[in-house]
């Protein structure tokens, strides 16, 4: 498909699509057209929402952050359209800030602070604790095959791979 800017002709834009051949013309320009919307949400949701702001291990960490990140988005894209006849104009970040404004904020003196640095200094050392069992029993398993090959083969070096015979 190819479209062309009405504003200035000379922009021309190329799409290619894995559509069957017979989808028709209107349906595949309205898919096109909802393009732009999916994008803006993706803009907003790592403005507002912090959607590109994970530090993670594993895909579980991720998909739990990712549906956390689009709950936010949907509950505040939610607020905006509730007060769509009273503010018109309102944007994503405004709504954020009318929230943060209004919500209560949490009050932090020192005992709190001091509290607050333990319980994730005891998340931090239970999570490196349980990366080093993990990484020990690997190393341990490694160990064992490596044992195991050196008995299967005594005159080999360790960690050689076997050498391949001439075809």
């Amino acid at each position: 498909m190819i479209r062309r800017s009405l504003s200035d002709p000379s922009d021309v834009r190329y799409y290619l699509s894995n559509a069957p051949e017979a989808t028709p013309l209107a349906t595949l320009v309205r898919m096109l057209g909802v393009r732009w919307p999916i994008e803006l949400t993706f803009a907003h949701g790592k403005q507002a929402v912090g959607m590109d702001a994970y530090e993670v291990r594993r895909w579980q960490g991720w998909h739990h952050h990712m549906t956390l990140v689009m709950l936010a988005h949907h509950f505040l894209v939610w607020v905006r359209v509730q007060w769509q006849a009273r503010a018109p104009g309102l944007t994503l970040p405004q709504v954020q800030l009318l929230l943060i404004s209004v919500l209560p904020q949490p009050v932090f003196d020192a005992a709190r602070a001091l509290e607050q640095v333990r319980y994730y200094q005891r998340r931090n050392h239970a999570a490196f604790l349980s990366h080093t069992k993990r990484h020990t029993k690997h190393r341990q398993w490694l160990a064992e095959c490596e044992a195991e090959r050196r008995l299967r083969y005594p005159g080999r070096p360790p960690n050689q791979p076997r050498p391949v015979a001439a075809p």
